[in-house]
């Protein structure tokens, strides 16, 4: 009966995942990547080789990479891994090619959300939508203890860029007691030319307005800080927050400096996650 609930959330993942490619909020799941926090699953939810979670939540994020307003939204994020080596995290699915005591490695896809068209930032700096991009990676990470390191690396294969861009991310979870867990996260964000023109940058194909070529380089960094609360063998509460600060030519773009940009990020969720 277990084995057919994981399989029907599985398939609801994948279902939801496609649908969330047009959704205007970024899903990206804050906390440890899923390749690294699979491994630290009991063994009592791997026994028929499926595990993940099912969180239903509300999130509060920027309308854009560095917009000034927000939306609260109502979100499910789902996360699935099978055999500790196939993976699929909402718009991000991946395999573990290689596993060893302190180092994960693997490829992975994802879809990287674009920017609807926004009238306001369209009308006073002729910025238009971004679509989405597929993108196809690497990964590499380290988890010792209660501390863990990972990289991503993306190219994208069309569509919007077709540019390199580099994730780094690290962190440490503290257990307060045997329900409580809180996790500190320290991360940054690379771009090339590509990628970030493609997100920070200002065509010169309207007169009205002045172009804008962002240069590649590092364009975020990032706190977060996440917990979680035990409220029973399979159901948790989680929430999380992050502070993002937009870098270099990212930072000085029109689409940031503009009456609707900022160049500091909040986004926020809670929600109560269910175990399988």
């Amino acid at each position: 009966m277990m084995s057919l609930i994981r399989c029907a959330a599985f398939i609801t993942l994948l279902v939801y995942t496609g649908a969330t490619f047009a959704s205007p909020v970024d899903l990206k799941n804050t906390g440890k990547p899923v390749y690294i926090e699979s491994i630290e699953i009991d063994d009592e939810r791997k026994k028929d080789h499926w595990s993940g979670s099912l969180t239903l939540g509300i999130a509060i994020t920027p309308d854009y990479l560095g917009a000034d307003e927000h939306t609260a939204t109502s979100v499910l994020q789902l996360k699935a891994s099978y055999r500790d080596t196939l993976f699929i995290d909402n718009n991000t699915f991946g395999a573990v090619l290689h596993s060893s005591r302190f180092l994960r490695a693997g490829a992975l896809g994802r879809w990287n959300l674009g920017r609807e068209d926004d009238e306001p930032l369209r009308l006073s700096t002729g910025a238009k939508e971004v679509g989405d991009t597929f993108e196809l990676g690497l990964f590499a990470a380290t988890s010792l203890y209660k501390f863990f390191l990972a990289a991503e690396a993306y190219k994208g294969l069309g569509g919007v860029h077709k540019g390199f861009n580099i994730e780094l991310e690290g962190g440490y979870t503290f257990e307060l007691n045997s329900r409580f867990k809180v996790s500190p996260i320290l991360g940054a964000k690379w771009g090339s030319d590509k990628f970030t023109n493609a997100f920070f940058g200002i065509g010169g194909d309207n007169p009205e307005f002045v172009a804008y070529q962002a240069e590649g380089g590092l364009y975020e960094i990032y706190g977060e800080v996440s917990g979680e609360y035990r409220l029973g063998k399979n159901w948790l509460l989680k929430g999380a927050a992050r502070l993002a600060q937009l870098q270099n030519s990212a930072a000085i773009s029109p689409i940031v400096k503009s009456a609707t940009g900022n160049r500091y990020q909040l986004s926020s969720y809670v929600g109560v996650v269910w175990l399988f």
